[in-house]
Formats: C-alpha cells, sequence, structure tokens
C-alpha cells in the first residue's frame, strides 16, 4: 500500500498543481491580502494587490480592483459596481492581458460575483500614460536593476 502512494502517476500531479494554483487564485482574490490605491481614471478608482504579485521572466501578473463611480453591465445584462481582474503584463513589449475577471455588485470586489472573463483573451498593447503602463513602470525590473520593490 505504501509503494502505491509514492507511484507517482502523472495525471495525479498535474491534479495536485492544479488544485494548489486554484486555492492561490481563490486566496489571492479573496480578500486576504490589502488592497493598495493605485490611481485613478474618469470612470473608476484603481487598487492593486501588491503582495499577489508572482513575476516570470519578463512577465508579471497581478490582480487589479476598479471601483466605477458607476454600475457597468456585463455581457450577461448584470449590473456590476466593481471588478478584479488578474492580468498578466509583458515587461518586455508592453503589452498586458486579462486572465481572470469579476465583476461584484458592491463596490472594493463585495456582493455576488459575476463572471467576466473572456475566451482567449488576446494581448493588447498599452498606450502611453494608461493604467497598464503605469503598472509596467511600477512593478517591471528597471534596467539598472534586477529586481525592484515598490
Amino acid at each position: 500500500m505504501l509503494t502505491r502512494l509514492f507511484n507517482f502517476n502523472p495525471l495525479y500531479c498535474l491534479l495536485v498543481c492544479l488544485v494548489l494554483i486554484g486555492s492561490k487564485v481563490t486566496h489571492a482574490q479573496s480578500g486576504n491580502l490589502p488592497w493598495v490605491e493605485f490611481g485613478q481614471l474618469s470612470n473608476s478608482d484603481v487598487y492593486v494587490q501588491e503582495n499577489s504579485i508572482e513575476r516570470v521572466g519578463d512577465y508579471f501578473k497581478i490582480w487589479v480592483l476598479y471601483n466605477y463611480h458607476n454600475a457597468r453591465t456585463s455581457p450577461s445584462d448584470e449590473a456590476y459596481r466593481s471588478a478584479i481582474t488578474l492580468f498578466q503584463f509583458d515587461c518586455q513589449d508592453n503589452k498586458s492581458q486579462k486572465l481572470n475577471s469579476y465583476g461584484h455588485e458592491e463596490a472594493m470586489g463585495k456582493g455576488r460575483q459575476i463572471d467576466l472573463l473572456e475566451k482567449n483573451p488576446l494581448w493588447i498593447e498599452l498606450p502611453p500614460n494608461s493604467i497598464g503602463m503605469h503598472l509596467i513602470e511600477a512593478y517591471c525590473p528597471s534596467p539598472n536593476t534586477s529586481t525592484r520593490n515598490r
């Protein structure tokens, strides 16, 4: 029986990895990490979870919360006041991609969750002076240092 426990099945290992990744995503969204105000847009206030940043090479992932001044409508015609989105940024090419996105009926990611995830999200080139470009400037390693803390 004990040898059977240590006989690593690749599918079992994949399942364990997916469960661990899923729990990390849930933890990042759960509100256990503090939201830090990052900036403002004409229609929303923007917050980030700095403690959730994951860096791999020239890429980083970060959870971003948008508190909208007026309610928005999802593709399924549901109203939401805030959205929490996991973005992946390409520091080299100044692009971003949505990996996960949820609307919430209340501000600061509170209330009922509404799925906003797009199928096959595209990489988007970031315009100068956009929130995405400011995130890259703040969290990508600068050419003079190997890592950057904010």
